[in-house]
């Protein structure tokens, strides 16, 4: 069983950094937010079920 440690393994910056494709799509969302473009809950998960999230 493994515990879940009080610290974890790596930070969100580091997270962003590590990971190309997850740090342009928040630049994406920064974006979006920048806009005003906002999305109800059935439009995210039509996304999500469409591969664009």
């Amino acid at each position: 069983m493994r515990l879940l440690s009080a610290e974890p393994e790596t930070t969100g910056v580091e997270d962003v950094e590590l990971d190309p494709e997850l740090k342009q799509k928040l630049l994406y969302t920064k974006g979006d937010i920048a806009e005003c473009k906002v999305f109800s809950t059935d439009e995210i998960l039509e996304m999500i079920e469409q591969g664009e999230l």
